[in-house]
């Protein structure tokens, strides 16, 4: 019986070594931009050919690879996305309260695909698919809130005190981090240690 508990001890502190995250969230933060540098075109009406500067809720972390192996990987393309289906993939997962902020400032939960699609706004994601041992790396996902000006292309952003509630609830989140749809870790944005 001895022999039983031991063993079964040794394997409960294996299964714990086993489960310890090799990715580390170094830093987080998150603004709101006015994309100055780059904007979609119209194609139509009398602003035909004018540029429109969205504005968007970025979000931006520092990710370090902790263990002793490659995190990610840049074998498996997908031809439809251009994204590394091997490789380092992170998303946004909200809370019930930053669900009802994002659902009353824009209409729609922002953090949902479909719910963007169907508003017609987009989101923009970078970051380096693979992270080598003790590599940092930054990501950032740009979650396009709309356009500045009436044009008909975008629909317009929310007000500047709508954009700032967003804000102040935007990391009532979680930020989850994907391998080849394996998720490896997870960190609370409001207390990430």
């Amino acid at each position: 019986m001895k022999s039983f508990i031991c063993m079964f001890i040794v394997l409960m502190m294996l299964s714990g070594c086993a489960s310890k995250q090799s990715v580390e969230l170094i830093s987080s933060s998150v603004e709101i931009r006015d994309d100055r540098s780059g904007g979609v075109s119209i194609t139509s009406g009398d602003k035909k050919g004018e540029i429109i500067e969205p504005i968007s809720l970025s979000y931006d972390f520092v990710l370090k690879n902790t263990g002793k192996k490659v995190l990610g990987g840049m074998e498996k393309i997908n031809s439809q996305t251009f994204e590394y289906n091997d490789g380092i993939k992170v998303y946004i997962e909200p809370n019930e309260k930053l669900q009802e902020v994002t659902t009353e400032v824009m209409g729609f939960n922002m953090y949902d695909e479909e719910d963007r699609q169907q508003a017609g706004l987009g989101m923009g994601i970078t970051g380096t698919p693979v992270l080598e041992q003790n590599q940092e790396g930054k990501y950032t996902l740009d979650f396009v809130l709309g356009a500045l000006e009436e044009n008909p292309e975008i629909r317009i952003a929310p007000s500047s005190e709508q954009l700032n509630k967003l804000k102040r609830n935007s990391l009532d989140a979680l930020v989850i981090i994907h391998i080849a749809d394996e998720e490896i870790a997870r960190f609370d944005l409001k207390n990430p240690n």
